[in-house]
Parts: structure tokens; sequence; C-alpha cells
């Protein structure tokens, strides 16, 4: 089959595209511009102009290229798919279909789902928001690259802590802060690395404790997390994203909110943890205890290997499409 994928968001296109180069298909990359990304709601309403003429582009890219299946990712985007008049598939993934709750986006994420032959979402957090408008919409666990983020040898001069998600509120960085700042006072040497990016960078950067990083590439992050300790995900939502997953493949110990085993059939190998307290203890613990560090990080990759790895996820996906081709042949074999 050939297939689109449209729209790049925490790598989980590539990974898509990736998996289903590996099973055989064609598959293209379709990036949006995403002009006005980093303004406020209401002010990308300023930029909507030029996004509606990308749109158009993207409309006629997909028109054109004769696609088995259109893949399109964050929820607004499904206009695309509704200007090229084609079938698409929506992915959401987090603030996409949060903002069914802005009266400015309500209405035209509603029509990009409704419209849309089938709903998937990557966290299971979002179940709530994407079947109150899709019943049906079904939780598809993010792809990981599994060569690419794998175990390594920790170095002899690995650093402490590692804060691996968004420095936001909405990842739980205050508590993450917080926490830095008990095990700060308890441990006067304590090392913390974390990326600049989020609302709460500058209270991070205060810390003498913590070192920032500007935004890395993505093909640094493997050996990045090779090089501490323990990491720390997000501890908000109960769901692990893709970094928190990433970070489990290199086999470290990730200390985050889980809540959803019932969705997986089985508990993720993750430090849970969601308040201050919780996420200074689980670290202390993991850095004092290599032994059990090690246990968690290697029960972390078999995890990721068996409910997320990038040819297995791709299989689905496949499979869903096939299954769409088949029924659209047994009706045409019918009408004829």
């Amino acid at each position: 089959m050939r297939f689109a994928q449209v729209n790049d968001v925490a790598s989980v296109a590539s990974e898509l595209a990736a998996g289903l180069r590996a099973r055989g298909h064609e598959t293209e990359l379709l990036q949006p511009r995403l002009y006005g990304a980093s303004l406020p709601p209401l002010l990308k309403l300023a930029v909507a102009p030029l996004r509606l003429a990308d749109w158009l582009r993207l409309a006629w890219r997909l028109r054109r290229g004769r696609y088995d299946a259109v893949h399109i990712h964050y929820a607004y985007l499904g206009l695309v798919g509704v200007l090229a008049g084609v079938p698409y598939v929506l992915h959401c993934h987090g603030d996409d279909v949060r903002d069914l709750a802005r009266r400015p986006w309500r209405g035209l994420i509603r029509l990009a789902m409704r419209r849309a032959a089938h709903v998937y979402y990557s966290t299971p957090d979002l179940e709530p928001w994407c079947r109150a408008v899709r019943p049906d919409a079904e939780f598809l666990p993010n792809p990981v690259d599994l060569a690419t983020f794998r175990p390594a040898p920790l170095p002899p001069d690995a650093r402490d802590v590692f804060i691996i998600c968004a420095l936001a509120e909405n990842k739980g960085a205050g508590k993450i802060l917080a926490a830095v700042e008990q095990l700060t006072a308890r441990r006067p040497g304590l090392r913390v690395t974390a990326i600049a990016g989020g609302e709460l960078t500058r209270a991070f950067e205060r810390l003498p404790s913590v070192v920032l990083l500007l935004r890395q590439p993505r093909e640094r992050l493997p050996a990045l997390m090779a090089r501490h300790r323990v990491l720390i995900g997000q501890v908000h939502e109960g769901a692990i994203g893709m970094v928190e997953l990433e970070g489990m493949a290199c086999a470290r110990p990730v200390i985050a909110s889980f809540r959803f085993a019932d969705v997986y059939g089985a508990e993720a190998p993750v430090v849970h943890a969601e308040t201050p307290a919780q996420v200074a203890e689980a670290a202390e613990r993991l850095l004092d205890d290599r032994v059990v560090a090690e246990a968690v990080g290697a029960a972390s990759r078999r995890w990721v290997e068996q409910h997320h790895d990038a040819v297995r996820i791709a299989a689905r996906v496949e499979a869903w499409h096939r299954a769409r081709i088949d029924r659209r042949a047994g009706r045409d074999s019918v009408d004829a």
C-alpha cells in the first residue's frame, strides 16, 4: 500500500512510517508549515490565512498523490483531509482534543473528527475526550524505535537525574520542581539535567543543581539518556508519552505517573509518583540502589518491546486499512 503520514507529532508519524516501510509499504511523510505554532491559541487566529493556504497546499498533495491510506496527526489538521476530499484516519495526541473545551476551535475539531474514517488517540487519558465525539475512537500505543533507543552501559561519570519531560505545568513540572528542591536540600551535590522549554523553565534555571540544555535533536536523546542514572517523566495525567517510552526503551528507570494498567492488561514498570515527596523519594531510592535501578530499567525495556514496538504498531494500522479496502471492494462487487 501507499501511505501518507501528515504532521510528525512527537515523532509518532515518522516511527509509524518506518514501521510501515519495514512491512513493505511505500510511505511519504508530509509536513505542514505550522505558522504561529508558538503563539497563544487566540493569537493563532491572526495567522489563520497563512495556515489555510498551507492546508490547501497539503490538500492538493493528498489529492494528487493517489495514496491508498492517509493518516493525519493532530485533530484540527483533519481539516486538510476534508479539504482534499479523501478518506483519512485522524490521530489525536493531547492538547489537540483538549482544545474541544475552547470555543474558537471546538466546531472545527468536531468536524475533523466526525469526517474521519477512523480516529486513534495516542495516550489512554485522551479516551473520554475522543469518545465523546467518536465513540469508536481507538487507543493506538505510540510506536518506539527500539533499534535507536536501546540499552547502553552506564558510564562511570554518569550524571544523577535527567528530567525528560517538558518543563510545563501540563507535564507536572511544578511538582518536579518542588521535588528537585527537596532533593537538593538533602543532597547538596545532586546533579540534575533538564531541557529548556515550557513555562517553568525560568524557575528551574534558578536552581543551582540544574543544568539546562537547549532543545536537543532527537538523534542525540539516546546517548543523553544513557548518561543519566534516573529519568523523571511527566507526573500529571497518569499517562506516559513518547519520551518516557523512549527512556524505558533505553533501559533506564523512569519516574512517572501511570494509572492505566487496565488498558495494557499489565502494570508499566515505571516508578509511580505523583507528588513532590513521592518523586523525591523515588529518585533517592533509585540513586542509592543500583541493583533495583538496573532491574527496573531491564523490565522497562521488555515492557516497551511487548507493547510499543514500531513494527507491531504499524501492523495494526495496516490491518485496519486492509479491512477498509476489503470492505470497499466488497461493496463495489455488490454494486456491480
